[in-house]
């Protein structure tokens, strides 16, 4: 696996985790968070929030716009999954494998151009979710 894929794969996840940490929140204002999902979600939650605060402060380091914008982005799925009628939800595979293959294009367009920029060989993306 290339670089730039463990990058992606590790940023995804990231994303994920934070989305899974939203919903954890989110539960909270339900019947099913009682005892023992109750205490198993503490835990997943602590967790998930010790390694996200380390993981963001690498990101936030790097460019803070960006990861305002994706938090936004995360914020929005989450309520929408929440939220959306399962009508709505019927049209999302569509709608992400469109984004996918935009972000396939997309990032292989800038590893192309980094590659002539610097001269060195190209690396193309096919199996790397956004």
């Amino acid at each position: 696996m290339s670089t730039v894929q463990q990058q992606l794969t590790l940023f995804r996840s990231v994303c994920l985790m934070q989305a899974l940490a939203e919903n954890i929140d989110e539960l909270k204002n339900t019947p099913v968070y009682r005892q023992s999902m109750k205490n198993r979600l503490n835990l997943l939650e602590t967790d998930l929030r010790l390694y996200l605060n380390t993981l963001s402060a690498l990101f936030w380091h790097e460019d803070e716009e960006i990861m305002m914008l994706i938090s936004r982005g995360i914020d929005k799925v989450t309520e929408s999954l929440a939220t959306w009628h399962p009508s709505q939800l019927a049209v999302l595979e569509d709608a992400l494998n469109q984004i996918e293959e935009q972000f396939k294009q997309t990032i292989n367009e800038q590893v192309l151009e980094t590659s002539e920029r610097t001269g060195r060989g190209s690396v193309k993306v096919e199996n790397v979710a956004p």
